[in-house]
């Protein structure tokens, strides 16, 4: 065994690797982009960061464990996101004569891996769970503690485990009035479209 493979597998070396990476960061040429005014509060995990983009204008807190190994983390920006924040963007995989254990990523089938997607303007209290494939709509709020498995409306609170939707946060004209102090016309929701969404979901 070489001198640089033996380094390597030390688990001290390697224990001081992960300790300076959680506490010191990644260089912003890591990710697949970071915005301006971005916070990752140490220390935190994140396993293949060129899979993560970030707009501008995000906080993190302490503790995040993103995991976007084969699919993307994409947070658009203008974002405030508590401590503990997880996201997974794959999923185990069950395989006929295997053991759990034995199934990698190299033989697990297609189809278990699914980009998560934050929009703008998303509040996310601590210990919240993103799952893969979901997409957090703008101006969200989610509960301290819910695990997200279904993609959401826009302007929703969102809560439990599993996470759902609980209520709008504001009516359609304050909503309309919010975007338009906001966004340029041409990426605001217009009336008949939220309209149809809160027809949508106050029917549940």
């Amino acid at each position: 065994m070489g001198v640089i493979r033996r380094i390597k597998s030390n688990r001290f070396v390697r224990g001081l690797y992960f300790f300076y990476r959680n506490y010191f960061g990644y260089s912003n040429r890591s990710f697949g982009s970071v915005g301006k005014n971005v916070i990752i509060t140490p220390p935190y995990t994140i396993v293949n960061p060129r899979n993560l983009y970030i707009g501008d204008s995000v906080g993190i807190g302490n503790n995040a464990h993103i995991s976007c190994l084969n699919a993307k983390c994409i947070i658009k920006g203008d974002a405030a996101i508590a401590e503990c924040f997880t996201v997974h963007t794959g999923n185990h995989a069950h395989i006929k004569g295997k053991f759990i254990s034995d199934i990698t990523e190299a033989n697990k089938p297609q189809g278990y891996d699914a980009d998560v997607v934050i929009e703008k303007d998303v509040w996310i209290g601590c210990n919240v769970t993103l799952l893969a494939g979901i997409t957090i709509d703008r101006g969200c709020t989610i509960a301290a503690g819910a695990v997200v498995t279904k993609s959401t409306p826009p302007y929703a609170v969102i809560g439990g485990v599993p996470a759902k939707f609980i209520k709008f946060k504001w009516t359609i004209d304050e909503i309309m009035q919010h975007e338009a102090a906001l966004y340029p016309q041409d990426e605001r929701f217009s009336r008949e479209e939220l309209e149809a969404i809160f027809a949508q979901y106050q029917k549940r």
